[in-house]
Order: C-alpha cells, then sequence, then structure tokens
C-alpha cells in the first residue's frame, strides 16, 4: 500500500487538475466541431445550401455562386417542372450518393454517399423534387392573383361605368322631367 503515497498531498492534485483539463478541453472541442458539422445537417435544406448550393443556387435554378458563362456543362436546374417530372426520385438518391456520373450525367458533381446518411439523401432528394413544385406554386399563385387583381380592376371600373350611367340618366330624367313640368303648366 505504501505505493500510492505519491497520490497524497500537492503531488496529486496537480496530475489531476491537468487531466481533467485536457480531458476538459477535448471535450469541449469535441462538442464544437460536432456542433460546426451538424449545423449543416439539421434540415435537407440547410444541406443543400450548405453542398449543393454553390453550384445549383440557393433557390436550385442552376446559378449558384460557381455559375459561370463557360462552365460546360451548366449545373441543372431543379426549378425546371417539366425535366423533373422526367427524372424518378431514385436517380436522384443515386446521383447524390454515387455523383452524377453514376446515373450517366456530368462527372462534376461529386458523390455525396460518405457525407449524408441514407435517410438524409432520400430528404435530400424529396427536397430538390420539390424545387421545382414550390416554383409551379409561385407561378400558378402568381398567374392567379395578377387574375383576381384584373378582376378587382375589372369590378371597378364597372362599377364606375354604372356610376356614371346613374348620374347622366338622372341628370337628363331631372331634365325632361322639369321640361315636362314647364310644359304642363303651359297648357293648362
Amino acid at each position: 500500500m505504501n505505493h500510492f503515497l505519491f497520490l497524497k498531498g500537492k503531488n496529486f492534485i496537480i496530475p489531476v487538475f491537468v487531466l481533467f483539463l485536457t480531458g476538459g478541453v477535448c471535450f469541449a472541442k469535441e462538442l464544437i466541431t460536432y456542433a460546426r458539422d451538424t449545423e449543416f445537417l439539421i434540415s435537407a435544406k440547410a444541406s443543400f445550401e450548405y453542398y449543393c448550393s454553390p453550384c445549383h443556387g440557393k433557390n436550385g435554378d442552376g446559378r449558384g455562386t460557381f455559375y459561370t458563362i463557360d462552365l460546360n456543362p451548366k449545373p441543372r436546374n431543379f426549378t425546371d417542372a417539366a425535366y423533373m417530372a422526367t427524372r424518378p426520385e431514385s436517380d436522384l438518391i443515386k446521383s447524390i450518393t454515387s455523383g452524377t456520373v453514376s446515373i450517366g450525367k456530368s462527372n462534376l458533381c461529386p458523390p455525396w454517399g460518405n457525407v449524408f446518411t441514407e435517410n438524409r439523401i432520400k430528404e435530400l432528394a424529396g427536397f430538390i423534387k420539390g424545387l421545382s413544385v414550390e416554383k409551379t406554386i409561385k407561378v400558378a399563385a402568381a398567374e392567379k392573383e395578377s387574375v383576381v387583381e384584373g378582376g378587382k380592376t375589372a369590378d371597378l371600373k364597372t362599377a364606375f361605368r354604372w356610376l356614371f350611367i346613374a348620374v347622366i340618366t338622372v341628370a337628363l330624367a331631372g331634365g325632361a322631367i322639369s321640361e315636362w313640368k314647364k310644359l304642363k303648366s303651359e297648357s293648362a
């Protein structure tokens, strides 16, 4: 038992303090790294914005920060509803997992299978598919709004027309009545 005597007193406190301090720093560093890594994995949208938007754009329109006139092929415009309707979700999952070269497209889009979980890849594919639907809904809403606004304008114009007709009718009728009274009083 005498071999544990060095653990008593000041000689024991300093090594334990150093051990806790370094362990705490390592633990805190791990938490900071973990928080930084997961910030971009919170949602499919956040993952898309961090990993995909530099090429495909924040809105998925194919005009990200790496978009240039001479870039060939251009990044895919995920808001093109006609094109996206022809692409099955399984192609999107495969292209995210293994890169677009895996589905016979460009080799410029890297594979993300080692970065994302299988579930996140499915969520990303759904999010990407939704970009074209979202744009279609926005366009349809804008068209509907313009029709409604046009209808409101037409209703207002119609109301003013009827008001004008009523005013003219009353004015003409008032003049006609006064003429009739004048004629009646002259004939009597």
